[in-house]
């Protein structure tokens, strides 16, 4: 049966919401996109519950009827400063002689338990590697190896569960239920990068409207997750104040740059009172990038990065801040990577449309683990759902 998918990625400034669609032999096709400009959402968090039902709820609502369907998949990401990832070890004796299903199981099981918190909700949980009879050997799927212990490195990704209940709780008193939240950027993860590059070492950076997020792919999978509490939205408003302008104006300057034909650099910029060159007004951008990176010892954390991770593939950079000109220039300075802004590898978004890159990546996502589950996985999962 062909099912449809409501994907939402929730912004601090815009949301965007895709509608896609299963076709016969499972391919996707994407039936209606749209983003819109928000005030009621940021950082994680509802700033004003009456708006957020205004300008989310209803926009779900309205789009979700031109396809004349209730969303039933209605699937959901956003950035906070407030998901964490922490790396947890599970150690079992082998019930029988090799390896079974139900072995690795229960590894996970430990390793979430160790983890276990009243504050904190998992989004997402990954095992990084196996090993068996603790020899410092890593393998990636021990099942039917003979051992006597399994060990795995498992790494889980939480967010404030106060927070978390908020977003779900005012979605589902309006008949809307979320089957699945994911953190901002996993799911631009699973349709932006290839799987070779996710293999050898990549890191994926989401230069976001308030989060700036640093994601480490090996061996595919991810094995590092870092939020600092800076973004795009931070150095808008810090440029805004000490010109004497509006946010808007700012923003409105970005767009100016982005949309011109001409030669960039020959650009005049007012700013305010004053007239820029477009080479100086980057310069100023990149001072204040300077600032907040200092504060959050980014050129310290990629140093750490380089000393323990291989990254052959370098950086993808998503997120409001990918829209600055020149941006990969300036990241690759306090980074050392190489950095490109790239769209997807299926070719569904053109490269104006990678804003819609995670609630692509929602639907892949939702799509694999719906397809790794048993009739019967699902069947009982929907059950257990009755008695929450």
């Amino acid at each position: 049966m062909k099912q449809k998918f409501f994907a939402l990625d929730i912004g601090s400034k815009l949301l965007k919401f895709c509608i896609g669609e299963e076709d016969e032999q499972g391919s996707l096709i994407i039936l209606t996109r749209q983003a819109k400009n928000i005030e009621s959402f940021s950082d994680g968090e509802i700033i004003d519950y009456d708006l957020f039902k205004e300008e989310i709820i209803e926009t779900v609502k309205n789009i979700s009827s031109q396809v004349s369907e209730t969303p039933t998949n209605l699937l959901i990401s956003f950035s906070a400063s407030y998901f964490i990832s922490q790396k947890s070890k599970g150690r079992i004796s082998v019930s029988d002689r090799y390896v079974s299903q139900e072995d690795i199981k229960k590894t996970h099981l430990l390793a979430k338990a160790s983890l276990a918190s009243t504050s904190y909700e998992i989004l997402f949980e990954e095992p990084i590697s196996y090993s068996l009879d603790n020899l410092n050997i890593k393998v990636r799927d021990p099942l039917g190896m003979e051992a006597r212990t399994l060990e795995v490195d498992f790494l889980i990704i939480q967010g404030l569960k106060s927070m978390i209940n908020k977003v779900r709780d005012i979605f589902e008193n309006s008949n809307l239920k979320p089957s699945l939240i994911l953190p901002n950027p996993l799911p631009a993860s699973y349709v932006l990068i290839p799987k070779k590059e996710k293999e050898t070492g990549v890191i994926l950076v989401d230069f976001g409207y308030r989060v700036f997020n640093i994601s480490i792919f090996q061996e595919g999978k991810i094995v590092f997750f870092q939020n600092l509490k800076f973004g795009f939205g931070d150095i808008i408003e810090d440029l805004a104040i000490n010109f004497s302008v509006s946010a808007e104006e700012i923003n409105s300057i970005f767009e100016q740059i982005n949309s011109s034909a001409e030669n960039k650099k020959k650009m005049k910029i007012r700013l305010g009172k004053q007239s820029l060159t477009y080479l100086n007004f980057i310069k100023l951008f990149e001072k204040y990038f300077s600032n907040y990176a200092k504060k959050n010892n980014l050129l310290e954390m990629f140093k750490k990065i380089k000393e323990d991770f291989r990254i052959p593939a370098g950086i993808y950079l998503i997120g409001a801040g990918s829209y600055v000109p020149e941006i990969d220039v300036l990241l690759k300075k306090y980074c050392g990577y190489p950095v490109k802004i790239e769209n997807d590898q299926q070719k569904i978004l053109n490269f104006k449309e990678r804003i819609f890159l995670n609630t692509l990546g929602l639907m892949f996502y939702y799509q694999r683990i719906f397809e790794n589950k048993s009739f019967f996985e699902n069947l009982w999962e929907s059950l257990k759902s009755f008695f929450k």
